[in-house]
């Protein structure tokens, strides 16, 4: 299996698809990721783009640390439409790659797992409602990339 230390650093291409609500359907458009191993092999690095159906190109970009003697992983992620600010997330390695998020409101989630594939990265951004909000709750994929 590939791991997060096995990826190549370098610019991929590939989709990154996009729906606001579990309702929606997903809107699918071009994407680009830019992977790098940082600080001597203890962080790694995700540049990316992608296309909003109506706001147009958007970049973001995550810092991921290595799993911790815990399994923990420490990270920041900023995104032009998702997430205009720096946001600390924290999580957990999973068999590949990892996945990390944080508490943006009481009870509303946001969660990003990253998974190395065969000659690609993959990315997935969930959100979670809690009860009591219009619509279901639970957590639902918000965005789907894969680069190769």
């Amino acid at each position: 299996m590939t791991s997060l230390a096995d990826l190549a650093p370098g610019a991929r291409a590939g989709t990154a698809s996009f729906r606001l609500m579990p309702t929606d359907d997903f809107d699918e458009g071009p994407s680009t990721a830019d992977f790098a191993v940082a600080a001597g092999g203890r962080a790694y690095t995700l540049g990316y783009t992608w296309t909003h159906p109506t706001d147009g190109e958007q970049t973001g970009f995550l810092l991921l640390g290595v799993p911790d003697a815990e399994n923990g992983v420490r990270a920041a992620w900023v995104d032009t439409w998702h997430q205009p600010e720096l946001a600390p997330l924290t999580g957990t390695a999973t068999a590949q790659g990892c996945r990390v998020g944080y508490e943006y409101a009481p009870g509303w989630h946001w969660e990003i797992e990253v998974t190395p594939m065969e000659e690609g990265i993959g990315l997935v951004m969930r959100n979670t409602v809690p009860e009591g909000q219009q619509g279901p709750a639970g957590s639902y994929d918000v965005m789907r990339a894969e680069w190769r």
